[in-house]
């Protein structure tokens, strides 16, 4: 029995034209933008604070009656877009902080090892602690 390899049989792969490549990176980078959660949060805060600015005179009469304008829609527009971006943006800030904390600790023990080891114990040193000591308690 004889196996015949399916790779042998193909034929070369041919290159992509460079209109289609230029195509789908400007496809991608237009989508990253259309997406980014910073770009989200920035457009729901102008659509809110401008249709604030607009509706905040008559807001209680309008809802109240229930004349709604087009500035009744981009003001909910934009809360909605505001609400949308903080989950990405919240789990950055979780992110950043929890990488500040272990870099903090890192560097704290770094520091108290670095202290232990240059600690001479010298007059001048014990009596500046005990100088800061009282600021600090009162």
């Amino acid at each position: 029995m004889v196996v015949v390899s399916t790779t042998a049989s193909r034929p070369p792969r041919q290159r992509v034209p460079l209109l289609r490549r230029f195509n789908r990176a400007l496809a991608r980078g237009v989508r990253a933008v259309a997406e980014s959660s910073w770009v989200k949060f920035l457009t729901g805060t102008v659509l809110l604070t401008s249709s604030l600015d607009e509706a905040i005179d008559t807001l209680v009469a309008d809802l109240s009656s229930l004349e709604l304008g087009a500035h009744h829609g981009v003001m909910l527009l934009g809360f909605v877009n505001i609400l949308s971006s903080l989950p990405d943006l919240l789990d950055g800030l979780v992110g950043t902080l929890a990488v500040d904390d272990e870099q903090g600790a890192a560097a704290g023990s770094d520091a108290a090892d670095a202290g232990d080891a240059g600690d001479t114990g010298s007059a001048t040193d014990a009596g500046e602690d005990e100088a800061v000591a009282p600021r600090l308690a009162a």
